[in-house]
C-alpha cells in the first residue's frame, strides 16, 4: 500500500498514472485505475472498484466478498485516485482487500494518508522555483515553458522573459496546476503583464479575512488565485458556461453540455466538420 499525498493541484494523479504505466508490465494481471472524485457516498467505493475491473457478478452477495474472491489469486496493481473525501471507506476497503489478496498492490492518491497498516506514504511537494536572483533549480520554469510551447509553438525561455517567468513561478509557489493555468494565458499576454495581473489577484486576496488566509497553506492561495485570475479573463459567455457545467458531478461530453447548458443566452454551435 503506497499513498501519494500532497495539496490539491500538485500532480498526485499524474504521478500515479505515470508510475502505474511503468509498473504495469511487472504485474501478471496488469493495473487498474479507479477514479473516485465523482463519488459522494463511501458505500459506493467497492462498486466503483468492481466497475473498473473486468468483473461480472450477478449474485446478491456483498460486493466486498465478490471483490475479495476475484482478487485473491491475482497479481494486480490497483490505483485508487482521489480518496481524501472518502478516507474512512477507502481505508477500510483497502485494508480488507490487501488481507484477502496477497498479490494485490494498491497505489492511492489523497490529500492525507489513509492510515492502513504498513502503508507507505510519499509526500509530493510543489516544484522548486528559482530564487529572487533567478538562481537555483528551474523545475517550475521548465514546466511553464514546456506547457506554453504546446499551444504557442516556438516559445522558449530567453534573456528577455526569464526573470518574468521565474517571478510568475514564485508567485504560484511552484504548484503544477497553477503553472499550467498560467501557461494557457501566455498565448495571449506576455509574461510581464501576466505577473502584474497575478500580483493584483494576490493583493485582493490580502484584503480578505486574515484568519482565512492564515488557515490556508500558500499553495492553496496560489491555486485559488490562479483559478480566479484565469476565470476573470474569460468572456461573460465563457463564465456562464463554466457556472452551468458545475452541475456535472463527474466527466461530461459535448452532447451532454449542449443538452444541459445551452439556451438563448448560450445557443449551441454546430460542431466543425
Amino acid at each position: 500500500m503506497v499513498t501519494l499525498t500532497g495539496v490539491g493541484g500538485v500532480g498526485k494523479t499524474r504521478l500515479a498514472l505515470r508510475a502505474a504505466a511503468l509498473m504495469q508490465p511487472g504485474y501478471g494481471d496488469g493495473a487498474c485505475l479507479v477514479q473516485l472524485s465523482a463519488l459522494d457516498e463511501g458505500a459506493l467505493v467497492p462498486y466503483s472498484i468492481a466497475e473498473a475491473l473486468p468483473l461480472a457478478d450477478r449474485t446478491t452477495r456483498p460486493m466486498m466478498d465478490v471483490l475479495a474472491e476475484y482478487l485473491e489469486d491475482r497479481h494486480l496493481l490497483l490505483v485508487l485516485d482521489t480518496c481524501e473525501h472518502l478516507i474512512d471507506e477507502c481505508a477500510a476497503t483497502a485494508r480488507e482487500l490487501l488481507l484477502a489478496a496477497p498479490g494485490l498492490s494498491i497505489l492511492a492518491t489523497s490529500r492525507r494518508p489513509l492510515g492502513v497498516p504498513d502503508e507507505q506514504v510519499l509526500i509530493i511537494d510543489p516544484l522548486p522555483v528559482p530564487d529572487s536572483g533567478g538562481g537555483g533549480r528551474q523545475d517550475a520554469v521548465i514546466l511553464l515553458a514546456e506547457r506554453t510551447a504546446r499551444s504557442l509553438p516556438g516559445f522558449t525561455v530567453t534573456d528577455g522573459n526569464r526573470a518574468d517567468l521565474a517571478r510568475l513561478c514564485r508567485r504560484l509557489e511552484g504548484l503544477p496546476l497553477a503553472i499550467e493555468l498560467a501557461a494557457a494565458r501566455l498565448r495571449e499576454l506576455p509574461a510581464a503583464e501576466l505577473c502584474e495581473r497575478l500580483d493584483d489577484r494576490f493583493e485582493l486576496l490580502g484584503d480578505t479575512d486574515a484568519e482565512v488566509n492564515d488557515a490556508d497553506p500558500p499553495w492553496h492561495q496560489a491555486l485559488r488565485t490562479a483559478i480566479g485570475w484565469s476565470h476573470q479573463l474569460c468572456t461573460p459567455e465563457e463564465r456562464l458556461l463554466w457556472a452551468r457545467t458545475s452541475v456535472f458531478a463527474g466527466s461530461f461530453d459535448d452532447t451532454a453540455v449542449a443538452e444541459v447548458c445551452s439556451d438563448e443566452l448560450l445557443p449551441p454551435r454546430p460542431s466543425p466538420t
